[in-house]
């Protein structure tokens, strides 16, 4: 029986500007990394997920190394013999976004690790997010109000859709548990830029996909409950072109940008403060009811910190003090 070859390419991002990079630290420093289509493997530290190509519906999955005693991380792209520039530049730059492999970050990073010394040789000072601006704010909303593992559920569940409308599965207001959702037209005519063959892979929803569909297929069959409509109408408005990553950058302050993140349905404090985490800001810790009882349990096990009463932003104080770096102290040791 001749053994099936798989066929991948290979990418590499040089790490001559980031010195002090750990592709496991980078990526294994807070709950994000968790979520699918994320997957991390702690035997061999390979990280592995699909990006998107640069059609921006197509996808491919890659696995992420950093070899040992090299100055570069790899980057294998699965099931793809040949990648064009435009696509060998498009997962480049989802892979830098991920892993904050930029001048902004690195400047960020070396100020942090300035005011806590120790951390640099720990080569902790990198947060983890999603390849895209879209991404981090769906799933900020999908922490709200539930454990940790009721989020991990309802993120793999939107991955599982994402699978099914790639494989040809349309909205038809309608969701029979146990069958998925019914055929009414291919893929092509959903998804005219498509093509089956890399469409196949099993990634997170991007923001057309999820306005293209009934909002009670997100309630039931994602399990989403009311932040369904949310998630929704933010992925029309995104689609849409109302909510791009350029048009938040050009906010001249956290806090401008903050009050434009409030406008969103869906994005409160807790919410509004992670996506902020994730843009490169830390001047607000996003804390929550869970925070507040992993915390508790951190009180009850002797480790020296104190909860106030009114634990909104005084317990930030307590913990973290008041300059942003000491917020992203907090979210690194979480």
């Amino acid at each position: 029986m001749t053994k099936k070859t798989t066929i991948c390419s290979k990418l590499y991002m040089p790490l001559k500007d980031y010195p002090t990079f750990n592709l496991e630290k980078a990526v294994c420093n807070h709950g994000f990394f968790m979520m699918a289509p994320n997957v991390w493997d702690p035997s061999t530290k390979q990280f592995t997920r699909p990006l998107r190509l640069s059609d921006s519906v197509n996808s491919v999955k890659v696995t992420i190394s950093q070899p040992h005693d090299c100055s570069l991380l790899l980057i294998e792209v699965h099931d793809m013999e040949c990648i064009s520039d435009l696509d060998k530049e498009a997962i480049r730059a989802q892979v830098a976004r991920m892993m904050r492999l930029s001048p902004k970050d690195e400047k960020d990073l070396q100020e942090f690790q300035n005011i806590h010394p120790k951390f640099k040789n720990m080569g902790f000072g990198r947060i983890f997010r999603a390849p895209s601006f879209f991404e981090d704010v769906v799933k900020s909303m999908l922490l709200c109000f539930c454990s940790l593992q009721n989020s991990l559920t309802m993120a793999k569940m939107l991955c599982d859709l994402q699978s099914e409308l790639s494989n040809g599965l349309e909205d038809n207001n309608s969701c029979t548990q146990g069958k998925g959702l019914k055929r009414k037209r291919n893929v092509p005519e959903y998804f005219p830029e498509s093509t089956r063959k890399i469409q196949s892979v099993r990634n997170f929803p991007s923001a057309k996909e999820l306005a293209g569909i009934d909002v009670e297929i997100l309630k039931d069959h994602c399990k989403l409950g009311l932040r369904a409509k949310h998630i929704h109408e933010f992925a029309k408005d995104y689609h849409r072109g109302r909510y791009r990553l350029r048009n938040f950058e050009k906010c001249a302050s956290h806090e401008e940008l903050y009050q434009k993140l409030m406008k969103i349905k869906g994005c409160g404090a807790y919410v509004s403060n992670n996506v902020l985490m994730c843009l490169g800001f830390y001047e607000k810790v996003p804390i929550d009811t869970e925070t507040v009882r992993h915390l508790q349990e951190c009180v009850e096990r002797g480790l020296g910190i104190v909860i106030d009463d009114n634990w909104k932003q005084p317990i930030a104080k307590v913990i973290i003090g008041s300059k942003p770096q000491h917020n992203y102290r907090y979210r690194i040791l979480d």
